[in-house]
């Protein structure tokens, strides 16, 4: 992305010499030369940095500073001018000036200075970025499974575009866990990341959240409403479930994706703006172009890059460290000393088919911290939903006799182990250390539970 400098003054000799001298050393240079012009610019615009003059024909910049900061505080502007005087530069600077500098302006001095403030911005962004990953943001990348290590692999291969991203997965698998990773070790990390779930809202209000708009655009709208995507201006815009957009609003969201132009509701001016759109969904998009249900011009400009997030069921070895690593944050949030799973409850974990993937498994942990008063979680603390697991997990998901599975209660804990291992071991073809794998255990640990159990790998 090319900075953008606005430079503002009424002199268009000075505002030639300043946009040559800049677009010759990679900088993109917008004009104007009076304070509605600026205004109009830096509200469509949102520049990097602010080149203001004090002089101009309808009003003073340091009139202008102001309403430049109200809008935006974080773009910083430089006040230039003829007429120096020590109380002037002093009051610019109150007003939230970054520097007061004489006309003529020696360019190169000018280069250094705006390429210092546009360094200064990136290292602010940075530093948000990095105070909000350690507040103990979650790691979509948990466990050693090839799924997931393919999965993150990919990820970080997309880090760097500003292309779309549409994260597709089950619910609960944690879709907008890896959407904030994504943003906050990108490049627009420490910009915005503004998220809208799309689920459930009405054309009407859903139009207004991502574009906003003009004060009596429709009735109720008592004053003007700046959209998410204005908030989200060089950051990024999460949409979760964006298969539940409506159709009526689907070919605006192609136009900000192709033009990065928009308009409010009862506006009639285009507005641009810059953002990286993140989506996700637990629906099949290619099914629903196909049943018109889905724009399929849309479909095609947010699946550039697909990133799919494997079923907890898909990488049961991953179950125990994800387990571990939730509990320890849930005895953080909860005030509880560090729980431990005996290896029984693991055991019980992994066999579980969790349709509600790890939105579920927090929740069974969470419920089994919250009662127990043990230092170790036994499988007596963990209480599982078998019937809602039963009617959401699709039919070549579920374990022999899905009756006696269902209830659960009929089972022994060595029996639920061997089920599993059943079950692993024929998804792998009998394969002893693709299944180990699988299963999160070695390879000998496995030949010794097929021993004490009385299986054969080849089942």
């Amino acid at each position: 992305m090319r900075c953008k400098v606005l430079v503002v003054d009424d002199e268009p000799a000075v505002r030639f010499g300043i946009r040559h001298f800049l677009e010759a050393h990679g900088l993109e240079v917008l004009e104007a030369e009076s304070c509605r012009e600026a205004r109009e610019l830096f509200r469509q615009a949102r520049p990097d940095v602010v080149l203001l003059d004090y002089r101009l024909p309808d009003c003073t910049g340091l009139e202008l500073l102001p309403e430049l900061k109200a809008v935006d505080p974080s773009i910083p502007l430089l006040v230039l001018t003829a007429h120096v005087s020590i109380d002037t530069a002093v009051q610019a600077i109150k007003l939230g000036a970054e520097q007061f500098l004489p006309k003529p302006v020696e360019l190169p001095a000018l280069l250094v200075m705006v390429e210092r403030l546009l360094e200064a911005q990136r290292a602010r962004r940075r530093q948000q970025a990095l105070a909000a990953s350690s507040q103990g943001e979650p790691n979509p990348f948990l466990g050693e499974s090839q799924a997931i290590r393919g999965l993150e692999a990919t990820a970080r291969r997309v880090l760097d575009s500003d292309s779309p991203v549409l994260i597709l997965g089950e619910t609960g698998t944690g879709k907008g866990v890896l959407a904030t990773w994504l943003h906050q070790h990108g490049p627009r990390a420490g910009g915005p990341l503004v998220q809208l779930n799309c689920a459930g809202l009405s054309p009407q209000f859903l139009e207004t959240e991502l574009f906003g708009h003009e004060r009596g655009a429709f009735t109720g709208a008592v004053s003007r409403k700046q959209g998410l995507l204005e908030v989200a201006h060089r950051g990024s815009v999460f949409l979760d479930e964006i298969g539940d957009m409506d159709p009526q609003v689907q070919p605006k969201l192609l136009k900000v994706l192709e033009d990065k132009r928009f308009r409010r509701l009862g506006e009639v001016e285009d507005r641009t703006v810059d953002v990286r759109l993140i989506a996700a969904t637990h629906q099949d998009l290619a099914e629903y172009v196909r049943a018109q249900r889905f724009r399929g011009d849309l479909y095609f400009r947010i699946s550039t890059l697909p990133l799919r997030i494997p079923a907890l069921r898909e990488r049961p070895e991953d179950i125990t460290p994800i387990s571990r690593a939730l509990l320890a944050r849930l005895s953080r949030e909860l005030g509880r000393p560090e729980l431990d799973l005996t290896p029984d409850a693991e055991a019980a974990l992994r066999a579980y088919s969790w349709p509600g993937n790890i939105r579920e498994l927090r929740n069974v942990l969470e419920r089994a911290v919250l009662l127990s008063s043990h230092a170790t979680l036994r499988t007596t603390d963990l209480h599982f939903n078998h019937a809602i697991a039963r009617m959401l997990t699709a039919p070549e998901d579920r374990p022999p006799s899905p009756a006696q599975e269902a209830a659960g209660l009929d089972l022994t804990l060595r029996e639920v182990e061997r089920r599993h291992i059943e079950r692993v071991l024929a998804a792998e073809g009998g394969h002893v250390e693709r299944a180990a794998r699988r299963l999160g255990i070695p390879r000998s640990s496995l030949y010794q539970k097929l021993k004490s159990l009385g299986l054969s790998s080849k089942v």
